[in-house]
């Protein structure tokens, strides 16, 4: 079977990888190209640098939190969706919770973000784009959070039984939420 082609996307998949299996520790350029059986200097061709990688992987997580958002729900439901779709995300590759707890995303993909998701969230919590969006922000970081408590020590195993990191994220996320109805 040839080898798949060097692209940044394969870049970007095995990265994922890593950091799935060994954490933020194991993640260099280095182990991408020794997994993908390519010298280190060819992924720079694709990929600046590691901080350009891991600036796409966040990129592409806040991407796919809003893909599928339904941006005509009302406001509690459209956040408790992201919230639960981010903690998904972040379960599936708990390697990421220590890069989305800790790493912006881009000036341009926040725009997006900005564009797509402030007018109607605005508009459902009859306030300004501009506190929607820092609530928003504010519930990305409570679960980044939650996250990595739970999945931040990778490849070790959560401390705690999944039941109480459930019950953990229901009711900071619950609470959160009441607070922002009680406002």
């Amino acid at each position: 079977m040839a080898p798949r082609p060097l692209t940044p996307a394969l870049i970007l998949e095995t990265a994922l990888d890593i950091l799935d299996q060994e954490g933020g520790a194991g993640l260099s350029m280095r182990a991408i190209a020794a997994r993908l059986d390519v010298k280190a200097a060819s992924l720079y061709y694709h990929v600046r640098n590691k901080d350009a990688l891991l600036q796409a992987l966040v990129d592409q997580i806040a991407h796919e939190l809003l893909s599928d958002a339904d941006l005509t729900a009302p406001w509690r439901e459209l956040l408790t969706a992201m919230a639960v779709r981010l903690r998904g995300v972040l379960r599936t590759h708990p390697g990421t919770a220590a890069v989305v707890a800790t790493k912006n995303v881009s000036p341009e993909v926040a725009q997006q973000i900005a564009d797509r998701l402030g007018p109607p969230l605005a508009a459902s919590l009859n306030t300004t784009t501009d506190r929607a969006l820092l609530l928003a922000q504010s519930l990305f970081v409570l679960v980044a959070g939650l996250a990595l408590a739970e999945f931040g020590d990778v490849p070790n195993e959560p401390a705690a039984p999944r039941a109480f990191y459930d019950a953990w994220f229901d009711l900071a996320v619950g609470t959160f939420l009441d607070g922002i109805d009680a406002a």
